[in-house]
C-alpha cells in the first residue's frame, strides 16, 4: 500500500541534524495518553452503556459519573506512587453544554495519509469528547497501552464518533479502522498512538531531500525515529519506520550510540541519539542511510 504521495504538498522544515553531548541527552518521559473523538451531531454519552462495554475487557471496574467526566478506575492494574497505591485510571472529559466547536491543531490536519477522507471528515464535526488515562504513567508501557485501547475502543463502540484525533500521533484516524485492527490484531498496537510523518527538508526542488519522522513513542516513554534522506522510495522509508517502532516498542529502549539498523536492501545503517529535528522537541534516534 502506498502511504505517500510524492505530488502531494508536504511539510516544510528547514534546520540542521546534530548530537548532542552523551551527558546532556535528555530523556523521553510517559506523557498522559489523550484522544478526541469528533462527532457531526451531538454524541450519545450514556455512561452505563459505556461501563457495560468497557467491562467487557476488564470485569474490575470502580466508576463514578458527573455532569462533566466519566471517571474509571481499574484495580486489578495498581499504580505505585511515592506514598501511595492506586488503580489505573482513564477519564471521559466532556465539554459544557452548548460548546459545539472542535478544538485540535492545524498540524492534524498535515500528516493524515492513511485516510484520505480524514481532513473533509474532521472539519464535518461540531462535537467532541475528551478521552484519557490517568495516574498510569508508572505502568509497563504495555500494560498501559493495553489498557487504554480497551477503554478508548469500548467508548468509540458506544458513542460512534465520525474521527478520532490522537495528540501524540497528531493524525485524525477512522474510529472504524481502530476497532476492527484492535479487535482482529494487538500486535499493531502503536496504530491508533502513533504516525509517520513527511517533510521537506530543502526549498530547492532539484535537491529534494526529505526526511522523514515517527511521532508517538516518545509519549509512551521510548524513543521516536527520524531519517534524512534522497533518492529513496518514500513508501519504503515508511514501512522501514514503521518496523523500527515496532521494533522498539516489543524490546524497549535497547538502541545504543553507533549501533545498526537493516535499512533498504540489506544495507546496515548507523544509529545516532539526537534531538529531534522536527516538532515535538524529543529524543530520537537518528538513522543514517549507509
Amino acid at each position: 500500500m502506498n502511504l505517500f504521495n510524492p505530488f502531494k504538498k508536504k511539510n516544510t522544515v528547514a534546520a540542521e541534524i546534530g548530537p548532542i553531548a552523551e551527558d546532556n541527552q535528555p530523556q523521553n518521559f510517559p506523557e498522559m495518553l489523550m484522544t478526541k473523538l469528533l462527532f457531526s451531531g451531538k454524541p450519545n454519552l450514556n455512561a452505563d452503556e459505556i461501563l457495560a462495554e468497557v467491562k467487557k475487557h476488564t470485569a474490575n471496574v470502580d466508576h463514578s459519573f458527573s455532569a462533566n467526566v466519566l471517571h474509571f478506575a481499574f484495580p486489578d492494574h495498581q499504580v505505585k506512587l511515592t506514598d501511595a497505591t492506586i488503580p489505573a485510571q482513564c477519564n471521559i472529559v466532556i465539554p459544557d453544554k452548548g460548546e459545539q466547536e472542535i478544538g485540535i491543531p492545524d498540524t492534524a490536519f498535515t500528516q493524515n495519509w492513511h485516510w484520505p477522507e480524514a481532513n473533509q471528515t474532521a472539519q464535518n464535526c461540531q462535537y467532541e469528547i475528551l478521552v484519557t488515562d490517568l495516574m498510569s504513567r508508572t505502568l509497563p508501557y504495555k500494560a498501559r497501552v493495553n489498557l487504554f485501547m480497551d477503554f478508548l475502543t469500548a467508548v468509540i463502540r458506544v458513542t460512534q464518533p465520525n474521527a478520532v484525533y490522537t495528540f501524540h500521533g497528531d493524525k485524525i484516524l477512522n474510529p472504524v479502522a481502530i476497532t476492527n485492527l484492535w479487535d482482529t490484531d494487538k500486535t499493531q498496537a502503536l496504530y491508533a498512538l502513533c504516525n509517520v510523518r513527511l517533510f521537506n527538508v530543502s526549498n530547492e526542488p532539484e535537491k529534494r531531500e526529505l526526511l522523514m519522522d515517527t511521532l508517538g513513542l516518545h509519549a509512551l516513554g521510548l524513543p521516536d525515529f527520524q531519517v534524512r534522506f534522497t533518492g529513496l522510495n518514500e513508501n519504503e522509508i515508511a514501512n522501514l519506520l514503521w518496523t523500527y517502532a515496532y521494533h522498539v516498542y516489543e524490546y524497549g529502549d535497547i538502541i545504543e550510540e553507533g549501533d545498526t539498523m537493516e535499512g533498504l536492501a540489506g544495507s546496515k545503517w548507523k544509529c545516532v541519539k539526537e534531538l529531534s529535528l522536527v516538532a515535538p522537541e524529543r529524543m530520537v534516534i537518528n538513522i543514517i542511510p549507509a
